[in-house]
């Protein structure tokens, strides 16, 4: 996250969603948007008010020139979601990554929880759902051991960049 954002920028993050990447964003001088999970969708994302607020925010940045208003850098995407424990189709995915290919906004992939599924849900990377899309969105995946590998304490993770 440091190397995309700064006090001119902004990350959407999913409500609910783990507080650390406020926090995070925040320290960097960037502002958080929080988009919405939809309880009665199996917690999906709420695309239809996502692209509103990037709709909003690139037709200010175009009434007022670069630099002048805030820049949407990055759409976090959690799934398996936590609090939720929500695990996105894959039909889902597509979507997201259609939207932020539309606008041109890289995702933010926080697969920590990775393969740990329950009830027969299938995990599917986003860099796996993006490649069959013909990679056109940059996607920022987050993953580690502590929790796929049920290792507690064991800090060790990766970011990968598609």
């Amino acid at each position: 996250l440091t190397a995309l954002l700064d006090e001119d920028s902004i990350l959407l993050v999913p409500r609910p969603g783990f507080p650390l990447y406020q926090v995070i964003a925040e320290s960097h001088g960037a502002t958080v948007m929080q988009y919405d999970l939809l309880p009665d969708k199996s917690w999906e994302c709420d695309l239809e008010y996502m692209e509103r607020i990037i709709i909003k925010h690139q037709k200010q940045q175009e009434g007022e020139g670069r630099g002048k208003s805030k820049v949407i850098r990055g759409i976090l995407v959690n799934n398996p979601s936590n609090p939720t424990g929500a695990v996105y189709a894959q039909t889902h995915l597509m979507e997201i990554v259609k939207l932020a290919t539309k606008y041109r906004v890289p995702i933010v992939a926080d697969e920590i929880y990775g393969d740990m599924t329950f009830g027969g849900k299938v995990f599917h990377p986003m860099a796996d759902v993006a490649a069959r899309l013909g990679y056109e969105v940059p996607i920022i995946t987050a993953s580690g051991l502590g929790k796929q590998y049920l290792v507690p304490g064991w800090r060790l993770g990766w970011i990968v960049f598609q």
